[in-house]
């Protein structure tokens, strides 16, 4: 399947440092048409095919950093993921 990892760093109390998402694509196949979109209203950001068990790291723009949630589609909209932070 399509597994969306939420990796964040800080230092200190209370401040983010680095926020990073892992996307691993865990088929056979391979995935086509995805996309990622940090929030209802955040830019949808394309990221292309994921071949069998492959991974790609993202980082949300800054202006997206407050994110409540990440959506990952694929397969023209076909697969569909939702991760909430």
């Amino acid at each position: 399947g399509l597994n969306t990892e939420i990796i964040q760093r800080s230092e200190g109390v209370g401040t983010i440092q680095t926020i990073s998402i892992k996307l691993s694509n865990n088929n056979f196949e391979t995935l086509n048409d995805v996309t990622v979109q940090f929030g209802e209203k955040g830019r949808i950001q394309n990221i292309g095919n994921m071949g069998p068990f492959s991974s790609v790291m993202i980082t949300p723009e800054v202006r997206d950093m407050n994110f409540d949630k990440i959506i990952v589609k694929a397969n023209n909209g076909k697969m569909e993921s939702v991760k909430f932070r």
